[in-house]
């Protein structure tokens, strides 16, 4: 009973109280028997040699005698106590030490998993503060190797997938050709060209995508005016918008403060989003508003398209994420620039948040840092 109330306040502890607790066992344990062995034994010894003793003399018994007798009697009680009380220990320190070790190899099991790619291998709770802490900090990294891992499978299908449309239709025109089936008109040189076009647009995006995922993206952070980048914007894609029943306002004041950030990452910013807005807009309103307010720049870009679904909000900035209703309105897109468009706004000290109604059409706000609070 004392040993298990001993041993559960042994696995309460801490690491260090432990290892100080063990040390406090063994030597005050091998104090103990030794001294306990050496009592009980000596004078049960003493007894029966002085017996034999006076036996072998005939009852007479000299001082010498006795005290050759007490020598022997008291070495081998010592050697008795030396024996028990080391067996003790060992066996003590044994059972003490494996509350220790067997969590190490529990971890060092997970560890060797880990290492051979194995990463649904987890470690226990356990009952040691330090070694517990470890382990949580194992499941840590090996719960961020695995989503990196399920990303990069992700990444490489939906890449193979977006890359193999464009190349489906360029093959399929450049069969055709070869087979003389076909001439080569203006209008089939543009579809080649457009569908050349997506894939250069996809494979940039993705660069610059893991540039910034892995630190190494170039920017030429400077204090500029952006109300001349958002009217430059607005201006290009309403002249290339070839739907008419879709209007493009811009209410940006020409006094505007400077901002902190680099000029073409802005601009790709806005042609992401103003791009999508009216792509996504059928028939309705596009409205680009810019305002400071405390020490951020607000640009929101509002449209009464088809709107983003509740459940569809979360995965908006995911990479190849495209929803259901988007992919019924056009076929454009990989679904990749919107997670660019996030990455690029937030590596420049900025944040964006969406609001949207299915039907009713939706609004992308984006802040960035006033040039005179970043200084």
């Amino acid at each position: 009973m004392l040993f298990n109330r001993l041993l559960r306040l042994h696995r309460s502890l801490n690491l260090r109280l432990r290892l100080l607790l063990v040390n406090l066992l063994v030597i005050g344990i091998s104090l103990g028997s030794f001294a306990a062995i050496v009592y009980l034994c000596q004078a049960h010894i003493f007894v029966r040699r002085l017996a034999q003793a006076a036996a072998d003399s005939q009852g007479t018994l000299l001082p010498e005698v006795i005290m050759q007798v007490f020598e022997k009697v008291n070495l081998e009680s010592i050697a008795i106590a030396l024996t028990v009380s080391t067996g003790i220990v060992v066996l003590l320190s044994t059972l003490l030490a494996c509350s220790i070790i067997h969590p190490l190899r529990v971890i060092e099991r997970a560890v060797k998993q880990f290492n051979s790619g194995d990463l649904n291998a987890r470690v226990p709770p356990d009952s040691i503060p330090e070694l517990n802490q470890l382990g949580l900090t194992l499941n840590s990294v090996a719960n961020r190797l695995q989503d990196i891992e399920e990303r990069r499978q992700e990444m490489i299908g939906d890449l193979s997938h977006e890359l193999g449309t464009p190349l489906t239709v360029i093959r399929g025109y450049l069969e055709m050709l070869r087979e003389n089936t076909i001439s080569l008109t203006p209008e089939i040189t543009e579809q080649l060209y457009e569908e050349a076009e997506r894939m250069n647009r996809l494979l940039g995006d993705l660069n610059t995508l893991s540039r910034i995922e892995a630190g190494s993206l170039s920017l030429r952070l400077k204090a500029f005016q952006p109300q001349l980048i958002i009217q430059e914007v607005v201006t290009a894609l309403t002249a290339s918008n070839s739907n008419l029943n879709c209007r493009v306002e811009l209410e940006c004041p020409a006094n505007l403060p400077q901002i902190f950030a680099d000029p073409d990452r802005l601009r790709q910013i806005l042609f992401n989003l103003v791009g999508n807005a009216i792509r996504y807009t059928p028939e309705g309103n596009v409205t680009i508003c810019a305002w400071a307010n405390g020490n951020h720049l607000w640009i929101t870009v509002s449209d009464t398209g088809i709107g983003i679904a509740p459940e569809d909000l979360p995965h908006i900035f995911e990479r190849f994420w495209r929803s259901p209703t988007s992919q019924a309105i056009t076929a454009e897109g990989s679904g990749i620039g919107l997670a660019v468009t996030k990455r690029l706004v937030e590596v420049q000290g900025g944040s964006i948040e969406v609001e949207s109604l299915l039907g009713q059409g939706s609004t992308f706000r984006v802040t960035f840092p006033l040039a005179c609070s970043a200084i």
